[in-house]
């Protein structure tokens, strides 16, 4: 699934956003809207709003974004 979604990823946003980005990271998921959610070589995670065709910093590390985002029963 990993690979599909990164596939897709980057046929789509091919001309929207530079070669280094699309290349060379890779999708881990999808939000609720259908958003990409990526990582990039140094482990930034990142979210690519496929409507207005920007891209936001969600974390530093794959670890960070869990640590923030998991929360105790």
């Amino acid at each position: 699934m990993v690979g599909d979604l990164t596939l897709e990823f980057r046929e789509q946003f091919k001309n929207h956003f530079p070669a280094k980005i699309v290349n060379t990271s890779y999708v881990i998921s999808l939000e609720g809207s259908g958003n990409p959610i990526f990582t990039n070589q140094v482990g930034q995670v990142f979210i690519c709003y496929n409507d207005m065709g920007e891209i936001e910093l969600l974390a530093d590390s794959f670890e960070e974004m869990i640590v923030e985002n998991f929360f105790e029963w």
